[in-house]
């Protein structure tokens, strides 16, 4: 299994076998905690081999810097096989109850296969506010 594209960004779409990604991103920055970031998507492409027998359960979260998923996992399922793969996870709004290094983490059948950081925060000389 390979991945091509794993990220978090502001939209994303597939169309005609192409993922289109805007606005990829990796820190988030918040007047203060805790705070919530209102939308954006988890884009992954990805390529399964012959090697990849039987269905794959993969999963992705996003947990926060004491390791807590900040919303319920997501999962899904893929064919084994030659194939190519695209998932666009649209989040609506999650949680940012401190500053810190947040993870977003890709796993399948269990092993941690990506793992992006998520760097959020704090503005100087502000407080209270939506995370941008």
């Amino acid at each position: 299994m390979t991945f091509e594209i794993f990220t978090l960004c502001d939209a994303a779409t597939v169309h005609g076998g192409k993922m289109n990604v805007l606005g990829s991103f990796d820190t988030l920055s918040a007047e203060g905690f805790p705070t919530n970031h209102t939308d954006c998507v988890v884009a992954c492409r990805m390529r399964t081999t012959g090697e990849d027998e039987g269905p794959v359960a993969i999963e992705m979260h996003i947990i926060d810097p004491d390791g807590k998923d900040v919303i319920p996992p997501v999962s899904n399922r893929l064919e084994g096989g030659s194939h190519l793969h695209h998932h666009l996870w649209h989040i609506r709004g999650f949680p940012l109850p401190m500053p810190g290094t947040f993870f977003v983490d890709l796993i399948a059948n269990g092993v941690l296969l990506c793992r992006n950081p998520l760097f959020v925060k704090k503005l100087a000389g502000r407080s209270g506010g939506e995370a941008a």
